[in-house]
């Protein structure tokens, strides 16, 4: 998985914004979704990836974009609804990982599946493009920049 990260993080170079990565992982998890929900069962390593992604994805986003447009009129309320989707997201998570039936698991993976692809889906058509006017290409820069630093200091070592 760092190994992976590592090839992403070469490909963006520094010219790249923030918003660039995170359609990147957007894509990402979906992929694993949709190959999870294909299996028509839970499937503990596929979800692990999952967690994993979505736990780095929401940590930097929380970390290095949202503080930077939660005190902006423009952006405020939009990044108040995307803390609280992705609270609704770890809530959920969280009850993944504390129940033991499989059916349940199952279940509460479409749930999150259908919460995330909703956040997704606002992210992109309203948080960025609200976001593209609140900050400069410097600071959209920075942040990816930021937020892949992070990502690979907190990847698990394999």
């Amino acid at each position: 998985m760092q190994e992976e990260i590592r090839k992403e993080q070469d490909k963006l170079k520094d010219n790249t914004k923030i918003y660039d990565i995170l359609k990147i992982e957007h894509r990402d998890v979906r992929k694993l979704f949709k190959q999870l929900l294909d299996e028509k069962q839970f499937q503990e390593n596929i979800y692990s990836q999952i967690k994993m992604v979505l736990q780095l994805h929401m940590a930097g986003e929380e970390k290095f974009l949202y503080p930077r447009l939660e005190n902006n009129s423009e952006t405020r309320i939009i990044t108040l609804e995307s803390y609280e989707e992705h609270d609704l997201g770890k809530k959920v998570m969280h009850d993944i990982n504390n129940n033991s039936d499989r059916d349940v698991k199952f279940a509460k993976l479409k749930v999150l599946s259908e919460t995330i692809d909703m956040h997704i889906k606002e992210e992109e058509d309203e948080l960025f493009k609200k976001a593209k006017r609140v900050l400069s290409d410097d600071e959209e820069r920075t942040i990816a920049r930021e937020f892949m630093d992070e990502k690979m200091a907190n990847i698990p070592k394999m």
